[in-house]
């Protein structure tokens, strides 16, 4: 029958740029190299970068080795606020409060909303 149409948008252009972006930032901050985490993730360093460069997404499969050896959660993969993982995020929060307890019935009331 007919041909396979792959239509690309631009939203799915910069999720792949960001997510490359992502990985690369991540792995970086390990001091891994590509050649590394490939072998970690047993994936062929060419493929790791054709993703780092937001080319190519991971396969499922691929993204969980690469999230797990990175000691992120996948969905920080893609988040596109903070760079930062979890643990610092809580040390920043940690200590602005410890540093003006003024402003933990704010943050408490926030939190609050979120349940």
């Amino acid at each position: 029958m007919g041909a396979k149409i792959e239509m690309t948008t631009e939203k799915d252009v910069n999720l792949k740029v960001l997510l490359g972006q992502k990985i690369k930032f991540f792995r970086k901050k390990k001091a891994l190299s590509q050649e590394q985490l490939a072998e970690m993730v047993n994936m062929e360093t060419k493929s790791l970068s054709r993703i780092e460069s937001g080319h190519n997404y991971p396969m499922y499969e691929n993204l969980v080795s690469i999230s797990l050896a990175l000691g992120v959660e996948p969905w920080q993969l893609y988040f596109k606020g903070n760079t930062k993982d979890v643990e610092t995020m809580r040390e920043e929060i940690f200590s602005v409060l410890s540093e003006d307890e003024n402003k933990i019935p704010a943050v408490y009331q926030y939190l609050a909303t979120l349940k």
